[in-house]
């Protein structure tokens, strides 16, 4: 059996009752959220429009000081909920909620789709932030 398989068949015999779940951003990548590094459609791969002294200056406070429309330009494409929703992914984490068997999601993705979900706060810790605050 494969760890998918195993993993529903300890689900359904009751094994498996606290379950903690870290998500990156390939849980996202299915509603269109790009990943940060994969070569040619990572995010750093493809932000050539906002002419940036380096990809990672779009995340930087000093840059976004001077330039600080790079920034929200991307927040608008990114932003939870206007173009972007949750995946099978995320709906999967809330059914583990649902049923009281998720212990805890840490998430490192700032994009939001697991509190759109419907995951609780309390069983969600945003490792990044998020676009909420």
């Amino acid at each position: 059996k494969n760890g998918l398989h195993l993993l529903a068949e300890w689900i359904q015999r009751g094994k498996a009752k606290k379950i903690l779940v870290l998500c990156g951003a390939g849980v996202s990548v299915s509603a269109g959220i790009p990943d940060f590094r994969t070569p040619g459609t990572g995010l750093y791969d493809n932000l050539q429009k906002y002419n940036l002294p380096f990809p990672e200056a779009i995340f930087d406070v000093g840059f976004y000081r001077k330039k600080p429309q790079a920034f929200c330009t991307l927040a608008k494409e990114l932003w939870p909920g206007l173009t972007h929703s949750p995946t099978l992914t995320h709906s999967f984490l809330k059914l583990l909620s649902d049923k009281g068997l998720l212990l805890r999601n840490y998430s490192q993705n700032i994009d939001g789709l697991e509190h759109l979900a419907g995951i609780p706060s309390e069983k969600l810790v945003e490792c990044h932030g998020h676009f909420r605050t």
